[in-house]
């Protein structure tokens, strides 16, 4: 089977942090610049999708040793008090564990952030952007425009126990061995009933949207 990988990045073009005198007795700080961080679009089958946004990305900085994570709303470049810390980087979505939704997740170790001193995040030894990967996968129906021709409007369709109309989609928790599994019943102009059911046989893949097509020449789903 055909896939088409779309890498899809936007990238953040921003400029260095210039570095300001503090006042005396206001607390220094160190400053840790995101502009080597790109969001990574999904990989989509027969449909083209945009890039996730940065505009609801959260970024949680977690001391080394002890302390809790201090959450921050994306900006070119953040502020914060000079130490070592674990980076999270995570969407909205994530968060809040949405259903219909894409879960976008980055988790870097050791960021060391330096007093009056900007610090850039980058793929360890590589120099290159720290890419923040779509982490659950997707399913949407798509069904010809043909498709009410033949067939009344009162079709049930479902993927892994979740109802889907026709441009719908939902997305799922991934996890290693995990299958897609989709129903559908049709009633035709005849009045005759038909339910088809199958199950996708092929390894599923974290960050892909799976596109199910109804094929009028077989009278059959697939995934293409």
């Amino acid at each position: 089977m055909k896939h088409t990988l779309l890498y899809i990045a936007t990238t953040l073009l921003l400029a260095g942090c210039g570095q300001e005198e503090l006042p005396l007795g206001e607390q220094a700080l160190g400053y840790l610049s995101l502009s080597a961080v790109e969001v990574e679009a999904s990989d989509v089958q027969l449909i083209s999708t945009r890039a996730g946004e940065t505009d609801d990305l959260i970024v949680a900085l977690t001391p080394t040793g002890e302390g809790t994570a201090k959450e921050y709303e994306y900006a070119e470049t953040i502020s914060c008090p000079p130490g070592t810390y674990t980076l999270k980087i995570y969407n909205q979505a994530y968060k809040d564990k949405a259903d219909a939704a894409q879960h976008y997740y980055k988790h870097t170790e050791q960021v060391v952030i330096e007093e009056g001193k900007t610090t850039t995040i980058e793929e360890q030894d590589q120099e290159q952007p720290i890419q923040v990967p779509m982490i659950n996968f997707g399913v949407q129906l798509k069904l010809p425009e043909e498709f009410t021709n033949w067939f009344k409007d009162d079709y049930t369709f479902t993927v892994n126990d979740k109802k889907l109309k026709d441009g719908e989609s939902v997305y799922f928790d991934y996890s290693e061995g995990v299958q897609i599994k989709y129903t559908l019943t049709v009633t035709n102009t005849d009045d005759e009933t038909k339910t088809e059911e199958n199950t996708y046989n092929e390894t599923v893949a974290k960050g892909t949207i799976y596109v199910i097509t109804y094929e009028l020449e077989t009278q059959s789903l697939k995934i293409s």
